[in-house]
């Protein structure tokens, strides 16, 4: 991937930033290897939780309601590994909906948020690469419309080799279709708010469908919002019961003659 000047005079003030809250301390990455969801989810990987140090995806159905949901659940995850650098585009047409008060009540502190815009889903990927190769980090961040297997791969090995947690999030539907090399793939989209005396007094709810993992599994929950801690919830009113894992293929082989 060629470097423009401009690139590289952004990415040497990206490794600037981070040298100096390095030296400023702050809270480091978890030194687990999976964080926990929800007890239901949880028990569908091996791991006892969501798998740390690798790349997941998360999808929405286009709509600025799906972009508020893919980074309140980003932030949720984000907030509980330590420092996160948030990567978005820069305010255009196709700009980040970024919005800080947000992330806070999901659970990213502002005191733990680096944000980096970049002109470009090349530049983008390359501000994340740069940020999951900081061990420092918990958590990296990338609001992409255009992701490809080559460059998904790149992040999964960049993630692997450091222990820090990468998450792109693709709010465009059209923007997700083909495959990335990713732990886990999810679509969140927003659910009907619980039943309450006020109406807008509700609890907000997703619906949360992990579309792929690596263990095989599978599902679909309604889950409440994540509170301030960033820890979800399930609501009492709805059956959450489906889950299930796919098998593995078994393979034949017949013998030519």
């Amino acid at each position: 991937m060629a470097k423009t000047p401009a690139k590289a005079a952004d990415l040497a003030a990206l490794r600037q930033r981070i040298r100096q809250l390095e030296r400023c301390g702050g809270a480091g990455k978890a030194a687990t290897t999976a964080l926990p969801l929800l007890p239901q989810i949880d028990a569908l990987w091996p791991e006892g939780g969501l798998p740390l140090g690798c790349l997941h995806e998360a999808r929405s159905d286009g709509s600025l309601a799906g972009h508020a949901v893919l980074s309140a659940f980003a932030g949720s995850i984000g907030g509980r590994l330590g420092l996160v650098l948030w990567c978005a585009r820069r305010s255009d047409a196709h700009g980040s909906h970024l919005y800080a008060p947000g992330l806070v009540q999901a659970g990213l502190p502002a005191a733990r948020l680096l944000v980096v815009t970049a002109a470009s889903d090349a530049a983008l990927l390359a501000a994340m690469e740069e940020g999951l190769a900081h061990p420092f980090l918990g958590c990296v961040v990338g609001e992409i419309e255009r992701l490809s297997l080559t460059a998904s791969r790149r992040l999964q090995l960049a993630a692997e080799k450091s222990g820090v947690t990468a998450i792109t999030l693709r709010p465009s539907p059209r923007a997700a279709e083909g495959g990335v090399a990713a732990a886990s793939r999810w679509r969140i989209t927003t659910h009907p708010s619980a039943p309450h005396a006020i109406p807008e007094a509700g609890k907000a709810r997703w619906r949360l469908e992990l579309l792929q993992a690596r263990s095989g599994a599978v599902g679909d929950w309604i889950v409440e919002a994540p509170d301030a801690q960033g820890h979800l919830g399930f609501s009492a009113r709805v059956d959450n019961g489906f889950a299930q894992a796919r098998p593995e293929p078994r393979v034949f082989a017949r013998r030519a003659g």
